[in-house]
């Protein structure tokens, strides 16, 4: 039986009162060009994962895609911090618990989203269990130390168990390549977790346009944030994830 969710209500971004109602339906999986379902993961916290999933997914909407965030921790930095600071700036956010994600997934599809990204809370391992039924890949953002990629370990685990396909991004990086970021590169590897080209650098423009409710494309669009931001985007717009397998 088809049931109706009101998505509009659940939305932080655009004219909450001209969204149209969204009808459930049945999900086409994984993979099916339909609607990209983008989970922003990691156990350990610290490692600028909603940082890196509001910026994404203002990337996204300016690129072209009409974009949501899904936000799942607890929190809500994401939905009600920054989506709250923004006043009805798309893209939209959306606060759900995990076990009604599926249910708002379909909804922003049925609405014509074309990207979705979910943000999760850190320390959740249940909850990503449940999570991780309903996404087609996930980002798993790392920062460059040994200690992280160590507490990677479970979220790696957790993925694998949900077979769902991951790849790392580095995070609060520094400029230049050096022994830590070579040393967690190798690391990476040695998990068979194949990490991203670009990086998400240490940058203080990060947190002031946070603070704004915006992304440092709107926030500083010359900064070379910005750019790194659009082409990490790109990077992941254009992965292909049939070659990762179940988080391999």
């Amino acid at each position: 039986m088809e049931r109706r969710l009101r998505w509009d209500r659940r939305c932080h971004g655009g004219d909450a009162t001209r969204q149209p109602r969204c009808v459930r339906h049945q999900s086409r999986g994984r993979g099916s060009g339909i609607m990209k379902r983008i989970l922003l993961v990691q156990q350990k916290g610290g490692s600028a994962k909603t940082t890196l999933c509001v910026h994404l997914a203002v990337a996204a909407e300016r690129a072209g895609f009409k974009t949501a965030i899904i936000d799942t921790d607890p929190q809500g930095s994401a939905s009600a911090v920054w989506g709250v600071a923004r006043g009805g700036v798309a893209p939209a956010v959306a606060s759900v618990i995990a076990a009604e994600l599926r249910e708002a997934l379909d909804a922003a599809e049925a609405d014509g989203y074309q990207v979705v990204f979910v943000d999760t809370a850190p320390h959740t391992a249940p909850a990503i269990e449940v999570v991780a039924r309903s996404v087609d890949f996930a980002i798993v953002p790392v920062q460059p130390s040994i200690l992280d990629v160590a507490a990677t370990q479970r979220t790696v685990a957790l993925l694998r168990a949900a077979k769902v396909p991951a790849v790392a991004v580095l995070t609060r990086a520094p400029a230049k390549r050096d022994e830590e970021t070579n040393e967690t590169e190798k690391a990476l590897a040695a998990l068979g977790l194949p990490l991203l080209d670009t990086w998400m650098g240490e940058r203080k423009v990060y947190r002031r346009a946070l603070t704004q409710g915006q992304a440092v494309a709107e926030f500083d669009p010359a900064s070379k944030a910005a750019k790194e931001i659009f082409k990490l985007w790109k990077e992941i717009d254009q992965y292909d994830i049939t070659r990762l397998g179940a988080a391999a």
